[in-house]
């Protein structure tokens, strides 16, 4: 007999303090951005381009302006591993995924303001253990949830 365990995302909310939150405050508009994912993920039919996609559907829908042009951005990174006892069951064991989904803006050092580069202001994390069969629906979900996070700490400082 078999046992799957499917685990609910473990979301960390870090980078949403008040003090996050602020760094939120007069952005006119984003950009998302998913970087690419390990191969392995790709095999269960899930991309960045519906990672992004679902991302981009949530802000939308909560009237949060998009441009592609933006300097300011969305950005998701996913860390990948598969859990396995030996090379033999690596095709069965199930997936540990890391989220990172921030918004990243523009910054320039106050030591040296030559040195210019982009950073996370606010972000969130979730954790997830999955089996393979699932790993894309339980993926698509957990980026709806930390999206759905994202839109509660912009409304909060951006009210319509």
């Amino acid at each position: 007999m078999r046992i799957l365990l499917l685990l609910l995302p473990w979301v960390l909310l870090g980078g949403d303090t008040n003090r996050d939150r602020a760094t939120l405050a007069g952005v006119k508009a984003i950009n998302v951005v998913v970087d690419p994912l390990d191969p392995q993920l790709a095999k269960t039919g899930l991309t960045d381009a519906m990672l992004r996609s679902r991302i981009e559907e949530r802000l939308r829908k909560a009237a949060i302006p998009l441009d592609t042009s933006a300097v300011e951005f969305l950005g998701l990174h996913i860390t990948s591993m598969q859990v396995g006892k030996s090379r033999l069951q690596m095709g069965q064991s199930p997936y540990s995924l890391c989220f990172a989904l921030g918004l990243y803006q523009p910054v320039v050092l106050v030591r040296d303001q030559k040195i210019r580069t982009s950073i996370p202001t606010w972000n969130v994390n979730a954790i997830l253990v999955v089996p393979l069969k699932p790993l894309a629906e339980s993926s698509l979900s957990t980026a709806d949830q930390l999206a759905d996070i994202f839109v509660n700490a912009w409304r909060a400082v951006n009210p319509q």
